[in-house]
C-alpha cells in the first residue's frame, strides 16, 4: 500500500507523532528500514497501548477513553486510510485482553497520554 503525501516534512511529522516509529526512538532509521512498515508498525503499538489503557481507567472513564479512541481511528482513517486505521483498531482489542498488574498502569496510563499529545500535535494540535 502506498502513501501520497503532500510532503515529505508531512511523513515525518506523522511517524513523530506517533512516537513509536524507529526513526522517533532513536538517531537514526535501523539501516534498510522501511518507512512504510516503521509506520504501519507505529499504527499497531499506538493502538496496543490505546487498548491496555482501557484496562487501567475505573467504569466512569471507560467511556470517554473509548471516545478518545474511536475518534483517533477516524483520524488516522482520514489522514492514512481505512487498512492503517484497522491496524489501529486491531491491536487496540488486542491490548484490551491483556490484564495489567495495578502498578504498571500508571506507565501505560502516562505513554498512552503522551503518544496521544504526540499524535495531536503531529497533525496541527487539534
Amino acid at each position: 500500500m502506498a502513501l501520497r503525501f503532500r510532503s515529505a516534512w508531512q511523513a515525518v511529522l506523522l511517524c513523530a507523532g506517533l512516537s513509536m516509529c524507529p526513526m522517533a526512538m532513536s538517531a537514526s532509521p535501523p539501516a534498510g528500514s522501511d518507512p512504510e512498515e516503521q509506520i504501519d508498525e507505529g499504527l499497531k503499538g499506538f493502538g496496543y497501548v490505546a487498548g491496555l489503557a482501557l484496562g487501567c481507567v475505573v467504569e466512569e472513564q471507560r467511556k470517554a477513553l473509548e471516545r478518545e479512541a474511536m475518534d483517533l481511528n477516524a483520524e488516522i482513517s482520514r489522514l492514512l486510510g481505512i487498512d492503517r486505521a484497522f491496524l489501529f483498531t486491531a491491536s487496540f482489542g488486542n491490548g484490551t485482553g491483556v490484564v495489567l498488574k495495578i502498578e504498571d498502569c500508571r506507565t501505560v496510563l502516562t505513554r498512552y497520554e503522551a503518544r496521544v499529545a504526540k499524535f495531536r500535535q503531529g497533525r496541527g494540535g487539534k
